[in-house]
Parts: structure tokens; sequence; C-alpha cells
């Protein structure tokens, strides 16, 4: 068997920023070794799924141990492959403990809390002797560097949307409570605190100028029912709904419902929300000195706040909720600035000449 391409994923049929990427990783690698005629495989942390037909691919079940001698075992054979690229660095820490002549080259993306504190000996061995440490935003490489060996080879590499169907119905019911020209946030609502807080608290300031606006947070998570109570101390809970957790189809049609898109969080590796409302032609407010601020363009897809406080985030989804002009154009730009640098396409694109330089 001639030596190839590696792929070891950390679950592709999950939901949530690492198996997204990872879905984009395989399709890329997997196009990228057929074109140089390349065997090609995925190892995945996860449970088998259909995301991928057509790639070969072996799951794990979530047994981290039996993924790490998986592995190792490749790199033990006659055909050790020419490159492992792991797209996150929990199962890359194998690479630590084989010994250099017995390791193939191996790259892998780090994507944001996992290299925000400090690391292990493994996890430090396994950065610094990566061909190339793939960081996923200009904020994600920063908020490593205090982390990561000095001998650390990273760069920034911005992922995107991959190219997926809606399937099925939206929740009709759901929208008819929504309406239409929302402000909407959307993600995972727990303790790791993406805005919500401050949201609900410019909501009433923001009703004084624009009595009808009204909030819709898209997704579930622990810290709803806290936030539920919020609300209705705040007197604000008429003018807010809570979707809980919402399918595909529903939360596209919720993009394409709303005026504005904003998540003020600060703990961001890189931000996909904001993709999905460029994407749908909607302008977006984020925080600057934030990932979610190497996607959107102050004044030209959206607006950048300098903090998240109450009256900060009020004044700018006033001011675009009350300028429908404005608001198109800004959405228009984002979504052409979407296609220009956030497709599927245009990831391959930057991936690719990286994977030259790691396989000449």
């Amino acid at each position: 068997m001639t030596a190839g391409l590696l792929h070891v994923a950390v679950g592709l049929g999950a939901v949530g920023c690492a198996a997204h990427l990872g879905r984009l990783v395989a399709r890329t690698l997997a196009a990228y070794a057929a074109k140089r005629g390349l065997p090609f495989e995925v190892l995945d942390l996860g449970k088998d799924d259909p995301h991928l037909p057509g790639i070969p691919r072996t799951a794990f079940g979530g047994d981290r141990f039996a993924l790490a001698r998986a592995v190792a075992a490749r790199q033990l054979s006659q055909a050790r492959p020419r490159l492992i690229v792991f797209d996150h660095l929990g199962p890359a820490r194998i690479q630590a403990l084989l010994p250099r002549a017995l390791r193939s080259p191996h790259a892998l993306f780090a994507l944001g809390i996992e290299v925000w504190r400090p690391l292990s000996w493994q996890r430090r061995r396994t950065l610094a002797t990566a061909e190339r440490v793939f960081a996923i935003s200009e904020a994600t490489l920063a908020g490593a560097r205090p982390f990561l060996p000095t001998e650390t080879n990273a760069t920034v590499l911005h992922p995107a949307l991959e190219e997926s169907e809606v399937t099925g119905a939206p929740d009709l019911t759901l929208l008819a409570r929504a309406g239409t020209g929302f402000i909407l946030t959307a993600g995972r609502i727990d303790l790791d605190r993406k805005g919500h807080d401050e949201l609900l608290a410019g909501l009433p300031g923001l009703r004084e100028r624009l009595p009808e606006a009204h909030l819709v947070i898209a997704g579930g998570g622990s810290d709803q029912p806290r936030l539920e109570a919020r609300a209705r101390d705040l007197g604000v809970a008429d003018a807010v709904l809570f979707t809980g957790h919402v399918s595909g189809a529903t939360l596209a049609a919720l993009y394409e419902r709303c005026s504005v898109f904003t998540m003020p969080s600060r703990v961001e590796g890189f931000g996909l929300v904001f993709l999905e409302a460029m994407r749908a032609a909607k302008p977006c407010v984020a925080l600057e000195g934030t990932a979610p601020a190497e996607i959107v363009v102050h004044g030209e897809t959206g607006l950048l706040v300098p903090d998240a406080e109450p009256a900060t985030l009020a004044a700018a989804m006033a001011r675009l909720l009350a300028d429908p002009g404005e608001s198109a154009r800004l959405g228009e730009a984002g979504r052409q600035r979407y296609l220009a640098e956030f497709t599927a396409a245009a990831f391959a694109a930057r991936l690719r000449p990286h994977l030259d330089a790691l396989l000449p």
C-alpha cells in the first residue's frame, strides 16, 4: 500500500464548530488526495454518520484509547502516512508519545479554549513538533500565544461554512411567534456567556426608542431558565422569545426573517453564526477585538462596538433597526463577503497551498 494522507477527527457527526470544521477538512483533504493520487482515510473519534458519503472512514464511538492505538498503528505500518491532519489538539496527543523516527509529520487545528490555558507536557510537545498549527482566527492565536511552545509553527486559517442543504420543514408555530424584523442571536445558552445578559439588559433602553423592537434567542442550554427569569425581572419578557433547540430549517428561516444579527461574545474562537447571518444577507453587530471582528467589517457588513455595555448594544441595534436602507446595504455587502471569503471552496483554496508545502 502507498503511503497517503490521514485525517484524525474529533467527531464529524456532532454539532458545533469542531465538527463543522472537521467536515470541511475531510472534504478538502479527500479532494486533494484524489487529485494527487494519494490514499486517504479518516479516523473519527465520534460515531458513524452519513455526512461524508464516499470518504473512507472508521468511527471509534468515543473510545479515545482505541483511536490513539489506531493512529499509532498506522504510523508503525509499512505504509506510514506521509501526513496526518488532526482537526483538534485532543486526539493529536498520541504524537507526543512516538519517537521522531516512528512519527509521521502532522498538522493540527487550534480552535480556541483548548489552547487558551496552561498546557500539559503532552499537548505542548504535540504542538511543538507539528509541521503546522492552524489557528482558526487571529483571536484564537493571540489567546494561545502565552501558552504555546516558542517553536510552534502557527498560522491563521479562517474556516468557512460547509455546503449543506437544509432538510425538513421549519417550525411554523415558532416562526409565527417570532414574527419578522427582530434582533436574532443564536448559539448554546450555557455558562460560557455569549452576551445574552447584556442583550437583555439593553432591551429596555432600546424599546424606549423603538417600542416594537424584540429579541429572538435561538438555541437551548442549561442557562436558559436563569435568562428567562432575568428577562422577567427587566420587564421585557414579552419582547423576548427563547426558542430552545431548533432544527436547521427553523434556524435558516429565523435568519431570513430577522433584521439584525448579533452575538456580543468575547469567548468565540471564530463565530460561524455570523457567517450564517451574512449568507442570509443580514447586517451583524459584533465586539471589537474579538474573533467575530475578523468576520464583520465595520460600516461595510455591519457594526463593531467597543464594549458589550447594554447602552452600547442598544445604540447599535437602534441605528440598524431605524434605518432599513442601511441595514439592507450592509446585509448585501455581508453576503458578498461571505461568497468571496467564507465558502467551502474558499476554505479549500486557503488550505491547499499548505498541503502543497507539507506534501511536496
